[in-house]
């Protein structure tokens, strides 16, 4: 049997059937008007044996959708080993038709589904541990359960009150609220202990009758909403500067050379992934993104370019986190957070965003630049978060000793009531506690010296000398955090100009100057930089920071990542500069002196009068910094 040669067919010249001649069509069956040839019946007892894919020969009739074969041969024309098929010829209907539902499609789902019944072996009786998810860490992380094991320690509740002091002023009235709430609470059920040991008395009637305890509900109901404040809006913020001073030392030391050798190979590309967005398009797509992004990410250029970050969340996500970091977008404002982003894959890992606009010589904002790193290591080893791991412990069944013994104190009203009083509220219990048990007052307890001893000195001062303060800057700073705080955004090579700079590098006449102009040293190592950031690679490298104060300049380590663009090439390079570690603590150069003049050999009032304008001229000069 020959075989099936090849048949190319042209869709141009290629025409359906119309409903309306397949309506007619199918009235009037083929094979009923014309008697089926004789070739055609062999053909078809043929195929009703097996044969193998090439032994099939193309039938020369076309089907019908209903089923009938056709008595018009199928035209062929020889063309270069090939065959076409005419429109005149062959007319092709449609390759699917809706019909009835058949029985066996009509499939009910099992309303109960036995888990025993996919066993395949006997189950072992034994308890496997649990395997680790960083979906369930992450919620312990921002858990309720989290912050109340930091208020239960006074060592761990310590610091996040401090911290909350020190960054978030604007969250200590509901942290004090908070307190006040509990403390309230407290001394209604150190009321109701009092109550409930009340004992009834032989002879007094009215002692029979216990006393109900006291609730206050809406009371309970307060406290709990001003604690979900605190979880929802705080509790982040303090993870995030705890999580922001880890990677900054770490990725300070990687840049200086100074990390560990077995930490080194762990820290690859941790402070490389950088995007760059543009608020002016719509809804404030990535423009330029770095090579570890797209590595962290899986995401490629042509899917993140263009895109906004937001494809980067999943059902996990903490939405109160998505929402600080859009309002701060919308305000212009630098931000940080950690939450919970997936891979390409599906597979979750924990993100340190740190994102900051960044402002031209107009103060316009442009655009915003966002360093992220993957902290979903210390999530999972709880790193310098001795809280979650308390939490972690206790939910994998682990004891938590509340005393030195091992065993469960016993619950004391007073005592928990006597942990939530302020120093002045300590002080009058001090000076007043048990007086009406005393059998004699002593003349100190009155208004002795003890009255006074703990009083503070007090400040007069008229209220109308003192000065209001305004926060000048609304729009935000476009500091990032941590190790990040110093950067520059210059253009790829051979400009090479500095576009953009953090306000703490963003001196008048920076933006627009030559990046060289700010590395001093020696001439191979300017030459080396320039070739590594012509050719568009990573570079690390240590140089001499030199202003035009300073010629001689300072060490400085300066970490140079390329983002790149949707056409592949270099758009912007991001560079971080971290000061050196033994440097951090500034020596000022001596002033220079002043070359005497004609003048100073003046006398009389004149002479008095230059000499007191030169003591004041050499002060100015004095406190000018020459730092090294």
């Amino acid at each position: 049997m020959k075989p099936t040669r090849r048949i190319i067919v042209d869709d141009s010249q290629l025409q359906i059937l119309r409903p309306s001649n397949m309506k007619a069509e199918r009235e009037v069956p083929s094979f009923l008007a014309e008697p089926i040839p004789e070739e055609q019946l062999r053909l078809g007892r043929m195929g009703s044996r097996p044969s193998s894919r090439n032994d099939r020969q193309p039938s020369p009739y076309r089907h019908d959708l209903d089923g009938s074969v056709a008595t018009t041969p199928l035209s062929r024309t020889s063309s270069q080993e090939s065959h076409e098929t005419h429109a005149t010829s062959m007319l092709l209907a449609p390759l699917q038709t809706k019909g009835p539902i058949e029985d066996f499609d009509d499939f009910d789902p099992l309303e109960v589904d036995d888990p025993k019944s996919y066993d395949l072996v006997q189950p072992s009786s034994e308890r496997e541990p649990q395997a680790f998810s960083l979906e369930a860490r992450s919620g312990l992380l921002f858990s309720r359960e989290h912050l109340e094991i930091i208020f239960s320690d006074p060592t761990l509740l310590i610091p996040f009150t401090a911290f909350l002091s020190n960054t978030r002023p604007q969250s200590v009235p509901i942290l004090v609220y908070y307190l006040d709430a509990v403390k309230a609470l407290k001394a209604i059920a150190y009321a109701n202990a009092v109550t409930e040991a009340l004992e009834p008395i032989p002879g007094h009637e009215f002692t029979s009758l216990p006393v109900r305890c006291t609730l206050n509900s809406i009371l309970e109901d307060k406290a709990s909403k001003a604690f979900d404040v605190l979880v929802n809006e705080d509790l982040p913020a303090y993870i995030t500067h705890q999580y922001i001073k880890i990677v900054s030392l770490n990725v300070t030391r990687r840049v200086t050379g100074t990390l560990a050798p077995h930490l080194r190979e762990a820290s690859e590309g941790l402070a490389e992934v950088f995007c760059l967005t543009d608020p002016s398009r719509k809804d404030n797509p990535i423009i330029f993104a770095s090579e570890e992004f797209h590595r962290t990410t899986q995401y490629g250029m042509s899917y993140a370019i263009g895109r906004n970050c937001r494809f980067l969340q999943g059902p996990n996500t903490d939405r109160h986190s998505v929402r600080r970091l859009r309002e701060a977008v919308v305000a212009g404002k630098e931000h940080s957070e950690v939450f919970l982003n997936y891979r390409r894959d599906g597979s979750p890992f924990m993100n340190l965003l740190m994102t900051a606009p960044l402002c031209d010589s107009r103060g316009k904002i442009r655009y915003f630049i966002g360093a992220q790193v993957d902290v979903s290591g210390l999530v999972k080893n709880c790193t310098e978060m001795e809280s979650l791991q308390r939490l972690v412990l206790q939910k994998s069944g682990g004891t938590q000793p509340n005393d030195a013994t091992g065993e469960p104190t016993k619950k004391d009203e007073f005592k928990e009531l006597s942990e939530m009083l302020n120093s002045l509220e300590l002080q009058t219990v001090q000076r007043w506690g048990g007086r009406m048990h005393r059998e004699q007052i002593d003349d100190d307890d009155g208004v002795g010296v003890t009255a006074t001893a703990h009083k503070p000195r007090l400040l007069l001062k008229d209220s109308s000398e003192t000065p209001k303060t305004y926060n000048l800057n609304t729009r935000g700073g476009g500091v990032l955090s941590g190790v990040f705080q110093h950067y520059l955004l210059i253009r790829p090579h051979p400009s090479l100009r500095i576009l953009f700079a953090s306000p703490s590098l963003r001196v008048p006449g920076i933006l627009q100057s030559p990046f060289m102009n700010k590395i001093g040293g020696s001439a191979r190592v300017r030459d080396d930089l320039t070739a590594a950031l012509a050719e568009g690679r990573g570079v690390t490298a240590k140089v001499r920071w030199i202003n035009r104060y300073d010629e001689d300049g300072r060490n400085r380590w300066i970490h140079c990542t390329p983002l790149i663009g949707s056409n592949g090439h270099i758009g912007v390079w991001m560079i971080v500069v971290i000061d050196q570690e033994n440097s951090l603590n500034r020596r000022w150069k001596q002033a220079p002196p002043v070359e005497p003049s004609p003048m100073d050999n003046l006398s009389g009032p004149l002479a008095d009068r230059r000499q007191g304008e030169s003591l004041n001229a050499g002060s100015v000069r004095s406190s000018s910094p020459y730092s090294l």
